[in-house]
């Protein structure tokens, strides 16, 4: 049994609060700093918010916790996209295999309250209005505003991508698009849209994006570079710009106008950061460790993978903190870095290619090898999603993958012409070496019932 630490975690977001609640139930002593209000006792803001998705790396730890049943409950499930072109038409792309593949849509504010309401009800104490103003690492102490100094055995920097933490030790930040949300209003008290997708309008450098919520309405996303915010500052400009891309929804978002003028700006940035750790006392996580663009919907569930693989080395290396540290930043900085790369391919797969008609016949073999073979292949997008695979694994075998696939869409008019017993042999000399030489298989997690 492993002696009771004092720890502490800057940051009570989504990945500092579960990683609280998982210390607290292994019996050490967990304060948490966090410097904003307590969310729970605010008014809500407007527009600060990307919707989140919950696919199975953020999962497994929820479940291995037992908080999925009570997550699940504030979610809304949602199987593919659908992609709206500038007249007005319509192509739905499954996420995967079928219906049952699905990814969970969950609003940020509930998910957090939710998480702190919980580490508070195992005992976590909660300190709010409190960032952090200053680290002695030499002395393994930490200033918190309106706190004393505290020592600590362990400090846990879980505190976003703009980590007062992560300053203590080095930093690497950036940030080129900007974001505004918006509303599309539920109809006769349901969803003016399928509810079962994510609605993407691509249009090149920049995009509408729509997530279902449970009370029917639809958190809209749009995505334009920096400059095209000062560019569409005037309602008339804004207006204009809207009519000319995205038509089809105008007559579902009644208050577009005046949301674009009145809801603040969001930065997108990506972090890089080396190491995540200072010797045998400090770890960062999340975004404070490897911050990325939202366009994989892996934020929240690589930083929820952090934490499983944090509890996994602790239970491998029991007070041995040095070791569980050096793991974590030589192994889980791999996978942080890879599905950063990832969702900036994403960025430009969702932008530019979605509504591309030879990127579409690609999906549909896709979809056609998984169930035609599906022991020996599965998408990276599924790989991602469904599996456990560790990101950078992923990204390995995505790239044998990419051979494959231009190989056997190559002269093809449609997925029907697709020769399978070619395709069988290109999987079993590509694909199927790779995933027994690394002891992984295609198989799908989800929480028994």
């Amino acid at each position: 049994m492993e002696a009771p630490k004092k720890i502490i975690v800057a940051g009570a977001g989504l990945v500092g609060s579960l990683l609280a609640i998982a210390l607290k139930k292994r019996g050490h002593e967990v304060l948490v700093f966090e410097k904003r209000a307590d969310m729970r006792r605010a008014s809500s803001s407007a527009g600060k918010s990307i919707n989140l998705i919950i696919t199975a790396k953020g999962m497994r730890p929820l479940v291995n916790l037992g908080l999925w049943e009570k997550v699940q409950a504030i979610t809304s499930p949602v199987i593919g996209r659908t992609m709206h072109s500038k007249t007005g038409e319509l192509a739905f792309q499954p996420y995967g295999k079928d219906p049952s593949e699905c990814n969970y849509s969950v609003g940020r504010g509930g998910l957090n309250r939710l998480l702190m309401t919980e580490a508070e009800k195992v005992g976590v104490k909660i300190a709010f209005d409190s960032p952090l103003v200053s680290l002695d690492l030499s002395t393994k102490t930490a200033q918190f505003e309106n706190a004393p100094a505290l020592r600590y055995d362990l400090l846990f920097g879980a505190d976003g991508t703009g980590s007062a933490t992560r300053q203590a030790l080095i930093q690497a930040l950036g940030a080129e698009a900007q974001y505004k949300e918006m509303t599309l209003p539920a109809q006769d008290g349901t969803w003016a849209m399928d509810k079962d997708s994510l609605h993407i309008w691509p249009r090149g450098q920049h995009m509408l994006m729509g997530l279902p919520n449970q009370d029917g309405t639809f958190t809209m996303t749009l995505y334009m570079p920096q400059a095209w915010f000062a560019e569409f500052k005037t309602p008339g400009a804004f207006e204009q710009y809207f009519k000319t891309n995205y038509p089809d929804a105008i007559p579902l978002m009644p208050d577009y106008r005046q949301e674009y003028q009145a809801n603040p700006q969001g930065f997108l940035g990506i972090v890089r950061m080396k190491p995540w750790i200072f010797e045998d006392q400090i770890a960062l996580l999340g975004d404070a460790a490897h911050a990325m663009v939202p366009f994989f919907g892996q934020g929240m569930n690589s930083g929820f993978s952090d934490v499983q693989f944090l509890l996994e080395q602790m239970d491998q290396h029991p007070n041995d903190y040095r070791a569980i540290f050096q793991r974590y930043n030589e192994l889980q900085k791999l996978s942080g870095d890879a599905i950063a790369d990832m969702s900036l391919e994403n960025f430009s797969e969702m932008c530019d290619k979605v509504g591309d008609q030879g990127f579409l016949l690609r999906k549909k073999v896709e979809n056609k090898l998984e169930h035609a073979f599906p022991t020996k292949f599965r998408s990276r997008y599924g790989l991602v999603t469904y599996t456990l695979i560790p990101y950078h694994l992923v990204k390995e075998v995505g790239l044998l993958q990419d051979e494959v696939l231009n190989e056997l869409c190559r002269d093809l008019t449609s997925p029907d012409e697709l020769d399978l017993k070619r395709a069988e042999r290109l999987l079993d000399e590509k694909i199927v070496p790779w995933f027994r030489s690394h002891d992984l298989s295609t198989e799908r997690y989800f929480p028994s019932r």
